[in-house]
């Protein structure tokens, strides 16, 4: 059995639709380092207003385990499959972890779309965003940086308006 299998990475996991809370509850009853990115959005019924937290990536969840010990995460009630390519095993780095908790912490406006965006490589010289890089895209009238999580094929965009910005 290779090292890689036994170290320790952040894996993606699928999760039944709306069910990535209750997955979070049950990986930390387990003692497993989990991540759910959430964000708080502003829901509109007709009769209310609400601030709700949603999964920041709809029906995934990481954590961070040894490859060789996927199946304490798969065996939890709502886990669909873990993210895999071409049957090998796809770990997330910790930079784009980090990238993420960054972005979460910073305040930042962004959004989340599938598939990767086409840019310029970039880099945050100052600001709240500082030592990000990413990819530059103009959207909107305005800047964008945009973070790529290949593991899952999603693409993170953060108002980048109020950082100085140099390309890599």
């Amino acid at each position: 059995m290779s090292d890689l299998q036994r170290d320790e990475r952040w894996y993606a996991f699928v999760v039944r639709p709306r069910h990535e809370k209750k997955v979070k509850t049950y990986l930390d009853k387990k003692g497993i380092v989990n991540f759910l990115p959430v964000r708080k959005t502003l829901n509109q019924w007709k009769d209310r207003r609400r601030w709700v937290e949603s999964p920041m990536f709809s029906c995934y969840i990481f954590a961070r385990i040894a490859f060789v010990h996927r199946f304490e995460v798969l065996t939890v009630p709502s886990v669909v499959r873990q993210v895999m390519f071409n049957n090998e095993p796809t770990p997330i780095e910790d930079r784009e972890i980090e990238a993420i908790e960054m972005i979460l912490a910073s305040g930042q406006t962004f959004e989340v779309e599938d598939g990767l965006v086409p840019g310029d490589r970039v880099c945050i010289r100052s600001g709240p965003l500082a030592g990000m890089e990413g990819a530059l895209v103009e959207r909107r009238n305005s800047r964008w940086l945009v973070i790529s999580i290949q593991a899952i094929n999603k693409s993170v965009l953060v108002d980048a308006g109020e950082n100085r910005i140099e390309i890599i």
